[in-house]
């Protein structure tokens, strides 16, 4: 009887103890992400090729303030110009995602984004965008428009590979609609509370976003979406997870990337962060409405 005790305390123990583990587990990962971010920028303002290559991951992108998109090789090829861009980091705010680690903030002339994510050798640079910032640091804003969102509210040029990435897109095209044809209340169920909207001339938050589709609701125009012209979601665990994608503007002009950071939270995806960078090497595109 008394071994049985014993046996029985000790097996309490471990179950404890695993589920103190349990719970530790993850402040041990974000602080693994922080020191991954921290070895990322002291190896940047080094110049040291062999450490920036250590820490990036292989499908790395580094889309710039012109809107260049480089591989992790052309990257690695530009160290001076991305150690000169990303230099003095201001405003910084980090959000942990299980697997995926978000640094965003400001530097010379520029809002950036950092993504790192946890692979099987530690936290690794998956993906960092720079966008210009706002001359006149405007609020963000829609403008309100007339005409149909067949792509992205219906449509997209992008097959979902998983289950996770049909539920994300679902969500995201969700929001589309909810733009379109204006309703606040369930927009505003689908963005994170940490949420920005960030492009070359505006930044916003969730309540700002909130109140332009609810001004939009009231008084009964909406907007159609940015047709999508190319997209990829990678997910990161079960709960985080990273959308790319280029838009050709509905009113027209230069296309533009968009990067938008997607978190699952209380039971539904929503989106945390979507940063844009206009191509500036690209020509003006005519407006949607005018090719109808």
């Amino acid at each position: 009887m008394r071994r049985f005790v014993i046996a029985a305390l000790a097996v309490a123990v471990l179950a404890a103890g695993t589920l103190v583990i349990a719970r530790t587990a993850p402040v041990g990962d974000e602080q693994a992400a922080k020191a991954a971010h921290r070895a990322f920028v002291a190896s940047l303002a080094k110049h040291d090729p062999k450490a920036i290559g250590a820490v990036l991951d292989r499908r790395f992108t580094w889309t710039d303030a012109e809107g260049r998109t480089l591989t992790r090789r052309e990257t690695l090829k530009e160290l001076p110009a991305l150690a000169a861009a990303n230099a003095a980091d201001r405003d910084v705010q980090t959000h942990f995602y299980g697997r995926m680690f978000t640094v965003r903030g400001s530097h010379d002339n520029a809002r950036f984004l950092r993504v790192f994510v946890k692979r099987r050798h530690g936290w690794k640079a998956f993906a960092l965008v720079e966008t210009p910032t706002a001359g006149n640091g405007a609020p963000a804003s829609v403008e309100q428009a007339a005409g149909d969102c067949d792509n992205p509210c219906r449509t997209v040029p992008y097959l979902p590979k998983t289950q996770m990435e049909q539920d994300i897109l679902t969500a995201w095209q969700k929001t589309k609609m909810l733009e379109w044809k204006p309703d606040a209340a369930q927009l505003a169920s689908f963005i994170a509370d940490e949420f920005q909207i960030i492009n070359n001339t505006t930044v916003g938050n969730k309540e700002e976003r909130v109140a332009i589709a609810k001004r939009h609701q009231d008084a009964g125009t909406g907007t159609p979406g940015d047709p999508v012209t190319s997209m990829r979601i990678y997910g990161f665990g079960p709960n985080s997870a990273l959308m790319t994608s280029q838009h050709a503007p509905y009113r027209g002009g230069k296309p533009y990337s968009n990067m938008r950071v997607w978190v699952l939270r209380d039971g539904r995806w929503q989106l945390a962060l979507s940063q844009q960078v206009t191509i500036q090497s690209a020509g003006s595109l005519s407006a949607v409405a005018s090719t109808q």
